[in-house]
């Protein structure tokens, strides 16, 4: 979460040769391996809640990302970054689950 927050509050100039929409590919791979951590304990035995917890943390994390980039200079926030960074987590924590499923033999 240090990395990511480093990564999301450190003023970058954009390149005008930057595909556009590609830093909304970077913010999803980015978040990916929090989803997959936040899916890593075994807190809870109730399928729903090993997936909203996960999901409303890793969430709530991006979002506060993208709105503390409102402070910084040089940095924006948007709409579609906070998408980009849910949509990392959801794959995070589906594959955290897959993990899950083959450790416990299927």
């Amino acid at each position: 979460m240090i990395i990511l927050a480093l990564g999301s509050l450190t003023p970058i100039p954009i390149k005008a040769g930057f595909l556009s929409g590609g830093d909304k590919i970077f913010h999803f791979i980015m978040y990916i391996p929090l989803g997959f951590l936040l899916s890593l304990p075994k807190l809870f035995s109730v399928f729903f809640l090993k997936i909203t917890i996960p999901l409303s943390i890793g969430s709530s994390y991006g979002a506060l990302m993208e709105l503390l980039q409102n402070f910084v200079s040089g940095r924006t926030a948007s709409w579609y970054d906070v998408i980009a960074n849910i949509l990392g987590i959801v794959v995070g924590i589906g594959l955290g689950q897959i993990r899950g499923w083959f450790s416990r033999g299927g």
